[in-house]
């Protein structure tokens, strides 16, 4: 069995000293310019090298900080989200650090806001973007722990506490279905633009075709020729609902919609999901309301549990996999490295929220 990369390792593959490599690691980077913190990082990724920086003590020496990668601050999605996690790391006596990425840069972004996360020193990481895949995040991160926000997960290596997606493509569809609606239109997207927006979606029409609903797919984007292709085809196929897979884009059809003189719900309905934007009340639009408030205190809570055990080991992860430790092979919440239990993944499911924009099919399309 080969033996573990070490310090020297880093350094050699690095090219750099190993008293380099000691200061990126154990003294978070002091007196390291940017280019050998870049360099030594992926030594250390590509060796599979891991160091954990909270065993050795410097999240106490160095601040109460914790990070947070977000998509689109300008989305209410990920703005309520970043408002609710200061909030509750304050709670616990922390600051918040957060880089936000493009909303449409896919992945690239994510993955450079996540590594000036971890450049300054923060104690944890959380990702709470819809587009980097968790294999990209492992081999991102060799020392800090990390937890992913919101978005569907179920990696081995990686905490989660995410929105139950599922849960909310179901009952959005039992909502649709018990107004009458049978043959209905649904906004796609790749699964490369949102992880999210693509489960959502498979759960609805997945529970749609239980209760006998037909699903047209509707490709979203771009957004706005996406939602003109829902309304021509709802009007050419008599679909009595459009599903969004996402509140601004309900917003961008209810504004087509508007514009073409089609009145929202008497000639068709219109569905979305988030519940998050100012004025949805006023506007009346059905969705499902997102439980930020419940996740980011889940979330900071678990990230506690992480820090607090990792300071209780100080011999850090089992040298191998990045993050330490093998997945729980036999189903019983344990590695088998030292009984240390493997990472959760919890969901947290919100509420339908009722509107106007989603009422019994109209007569015209009854038959």
């Amino acid at each position: 069995m080969p033996r573990p990369p070490t310090m020297e390792d880093v350094a050699r593959t690095a090219g750099v000293s190993r008293s380099t490599v000691s200061r990126v690691f154990q003294n978070g980077g002091e007196r390291v310019s940017a280019d050998a913190m870049i360099q030594v990082h992926d030594a250390a990724r590509r060796l599979g090298y891991v160091h954990n920086l909270v065993a050795s003590g410097l999240a106490m020496r160095h601040g109460r900080q914790l990070g947070l990668l977000i998509r689109d601050a300008t989305n209410p999605a990920y703005g309520h989200l970043h408002a609710e996690m200061n909030r509750a790391v304050e709670a616990v006596g922390r600051t918040l650090i957060s880089v936000t990425a493009f909303r449409h840069d896919y992945g690239t972004a994510e993955v450079e806001g996540l590594n000036r996360l971890i450049g300054q020193r923060v104690a944890g990481a959380f990702v709470g973007t819809g587009v980097t895949a968790a294999e990209d995040l492992v081999e991102t991160v060799t020392a800090t722990p990390m937890m992913i926000l919101g978005r569907p997960n179920d990696h081995p290596q990686i905490e989660s506490v995410s929105y139950d997606e599922r849960v909310h493509g179901r009952v959005m569809a039992e909502q649709i279905g018990a107004l009458g609606h049978r043959r209905i239109a649904v906004l796609t997207a790749p699964l490369l633009y949102s992880r999210v927006f693509d489960l959502r979606i498979r759960s609805l029409v997945q529970r749609g075709g239980e209760l006998g609903i037909i699903t047209v797919p509707v490709d979203l984007l771009p957004v706005e020729k996406g939602v003109a292709r829902a309304l021509d085809m709802a009007r050419d196929e008599a679909l009595s609902c459009i599903v969004c897979p996402v509140d601004y884009v309900a917003l961008e059809l209810m504004r087509a919609a508007a514009a073409r003189g089609v009145r929202i719900p008497e000639e068709v309905s219109t569905v979305g999901f988030d519940g998050l934007g100012d004025g949805l009340d006023l506007l009346g639009l059905a969705t499902m309301r997102l439980p930020v408030e419940d996740l980011a205190r889940q979330a900071v809570a678990r990230m506690e549990e992480l820090l607090a055990r990792a300071q209780d080991n100080p011999e850090g992860p089992p040298p191998g996999l990045p993050g330490g430790g093998d997945q729980d092979v036999d189903g019983d919440g344990e590695r088998p490295d030292l009984g240390r239990p493997a990472p959760r993944h919890t969901v947290v499911a919100g509420d339908f929220v009722p509107g106007r924009t989603l009422s019994a099919v109209p007569e015209q399309l009854r038959g």
